[in-house]
C-alpha cells in the first residue's frame, strides 16, 4: 500500500505546475509552453505553478481532450497554489533577482 501511495504521489508531482517550474530550467519551461502554443509571453516566478497551468489552459494545442485537460489543470492548480505558497520565500527572492521568466524571444 505504501508503494502505491509513493507511486501515486510521484506521478502527481511529475505533472505539477510548481514542480515543473521549480525543477526545470527556464529554457525547458519556455520550450514546453511554446510546444503547447500558449499565448503567454512571460511567466512570473511567484506562484509560477498556477501561472504555468493557466498558460497551458490558454493554449491552442490539441483540443480533443480539452474537458479532461481543463479538469486536470484546475485540479492541479489547487495543489500548485498550496505548493507555491510554501515556496514563496524562494520564488519571491528569484522574482526580485531575475524577474519574470520570458517565453518569447525579443
Amino acid at each position: 500500500m505504501k508503494q502505491l501511495l509513493v507511486l501515486l504521489t510521484l506521478s502527481l508531482l511529475s505533472g505539477c505546475g510548481t514542480f515543473t517550474t521549480l525543477t526545470h530550467s527556464d529554457a525547458e519551461v519556455a520550450e514546453n509552453l511554446k510546444q503547447q502554443n500558449t499565448h503567454c509571453e512571460s511567466l512570473p516566478r511567484v506562484y509560477s505553478g498556477v501561472a504555468y497551468n493557466m498558460c497551458k489552459m490558454n493554449s491552442t494545442g490539441n483540443h480533443i481532450y480539452f474537458d479532461l485537460q481543463l479538469g486536470f489543470y484546475l485540479f492541479d492548480s489547487v495543489f500548485s497554489a498550496a505548493t507555491d505558497t510554501v515556496a514563496l520565500p524562494f520564488t519571491a527572492y528569484a522574482q526580485s533577482k531575475e524577474g519574470n521568466l520570458l517565453l518569447t524571444e525579443r
